[in-house]
């Protein structure tokens, strides 16, 4: 009898088990479609052998865990992949918008420095014409106004990266808050001897998220608690506790820092890394770098062209005045010219009297000696005494190609890094609907087996039962 009722253990611990199985099967397929979500699978061993008549034989199964099909080593990866990709994808948009504004096209500064030096060309065929002098100005003022147009779409596109950052510190925040109360529910579930497996995938997909934004490494503990840090090493989350940032308008700019009990303290580009990292890197060094050169560009032409206006006479023959508003005045070659390319613009009194327009020398009727100086002027190697204004802005939108075309392939590389890892990952730990159905199958198998064992243990029971009647 005593065999009987081992066997009859045996047979319901077999189908305890597998409808432990069906059930781990239902959420593995439930969850097919779930970001970051880990394939289940149930870890088994037999029930110790108990002995009868000098025979050891098992009384059954038992489910000691239900485990994650998990590569450590592929989180690391993606984890380490994911800071690559954001900042080089971060700097995507901001540099689109920069490449719109140094445009190659035919309607970009390039060409209104054209027409101005053209309309000169013009007026010395025609030096006294007033409709010539009217035109000058004219693509001067156009000129003028591509210049301020330029500079202030670079700051607006600094603007908005200011935007996308304080959006971005929201989001990562909220992370890493998820993270450390993860920390406290891994740690605590996991301390009574189960498994966090939900708890741990929602947790991996959260420190993807952080390394993205910021470029942020993890540890994990002993206690199953993980730790982050910004690539500058200072603290992110420590078990249940964690910092968060904070931004500030300082000066027009957003300035990023780490709350800490004791102070704030202010995170530079050497501090971050991914998403965030890429955007500042737009606004602090590729967008104030074209401005100081659009500044350089701008305050050379205006000097340039004041310098010959000024050598020529009015129509009166009168000395002539300045064309463009003085140009601010040099300062240390780290900020030559700032602000040139934002106030440029027209002499006012040229733009109300066409007469100021200086297009000789002399002052004697079909004088062009001056006109003649000024389309000169566009060809000559005024920049640095090696590029004239065309030459500078071509190598100013070649500077631009160049760095989008180089974030470009480093994002579309760290991309396909990521695609394969998450291939791998998928391969690993993602769910199959195929391999639950043949799990599905299994499982029913065995538990309809055991259910067929069990009515058999339990007639031949009842017959011992009635041997006694």
């Amino acid at each position: 009898m005593g065999g009987l009722l081992n066997a009859l253990n045996s047979g319901k611990t077999s189908l305890f088990t597998n409808q432990k199985g069906i059930e781990v099967t239902g959420n593995n397929m439930a969850n097919v479609n779930t970001p970051g979500y880990s394939r289940q699978v149930m870890q088994l061993s037999d029930v110790p052998t108990l002995e009868y008549g000098g025979l050891f034989i098992g009384t059954g199964v038992r489910v000691d865990d239900i485990v994650r099909n998990y590569d450590s080593f592929v989180q690391d990866q993606l984890v380490s992949k994911q800071a690559s990709f954001g900042e080089m994808d971060a700097k995507s948009l901001p540099l689109t918008e920069v490449e719109r504004i140094v445009n190659v096209t035919d309607a970009n500064l390039s060409t209104a420095v054209d027409a101005f030096f053209d309309s000169w060309q013009e007026l010395s065929t025609n030096p006294s014409g007033e409709v010539e002098r009217q035109i000058v100005i004219q693509n001067g003022q156009t000129l003028a106004a591509a210049f301020n147009s330029a500079s202030s779409q670079m700051q607006y596109a600094q603007e908005n990266i200011n935007t996308i950052l304080e959006s971005k510190v929201v989001g990562v925040n909220s992370a890493l808050q998820e993270i450390a109360d993860l920390n406290d529910r891994i740690a605590g579930i996991e301390a009574t001897g189960l498994t966090a497996n939900g708890e741990r995938d929602r947790r991996d997909l959260l420190v993807q998220d952080v390394a993205k934004a910021l470029g942020a490494s993890y540890l994990e503990q002993r206690d199953g608690t993980v730790s982050l840090q910004l690539p500058g090493g200072l603290p992110l989350v420590q078990g249940r506790e964690y910092l968060p940032l904070e931004t500030q308008r300082v000066d027009g700019k957003i300035e990023i820092s780490l709350k800490t009990k004791a102070s704030d303290i202010p995170l530079g580009l050497r501090d971050v890394g991914g998403e965030i990292k890429g955007l500042l890197s737009v606004r602090d060094e590729i967008i104030p770098d074209l401005l100081a050169d659009f500044d350089k560009l701008a305050y050379n032409l205006v000097e340039s062209v004041n310098a010959v206006h000024q050598a020529g006479v009015d129509r009166d023959g009168n000395p002539a005045g300045l064309f463009f508003e003085a140009a601010p005045l040099p300062v240390p070659p780290a900020t030559f010219g700032a602000g040139a390319a934002a106030v440029m613009q027209v002499s006012a009194a040229v733009v109300n009297n066409t007469g100021l327009v200086a297009a000789g020398k002399s002052g004697l009727s079909g004088d062009n000696t001056n006109a003649l100086d000024m389309a000169t002027l566009h060809q000559a190697p005024v920049i640095d005494g090696a590029d004239s204004f065309n030459g500078f802005y071509s190598k100013i939108a070649g500077k631009v190609g160049i760095t989008i075309n180089q974030n470009n392939l480093q994002r579309d590389g760290a991309d396909d890094a990521l695609i394969q890892l998450q291939n791998l990952r998928d391969s690993k730990s993602g769910v199959s609907i195929e391999e639950e159905m043949l799990s599905l199958v299994k499982y029913q198998s065995g538990f309809e087996a055991a259910a067929k064992f069990l009515t058999t243990v339990d007639e031949m029971m009842d017959t011992v039962i009635n041997l006694k009647r």
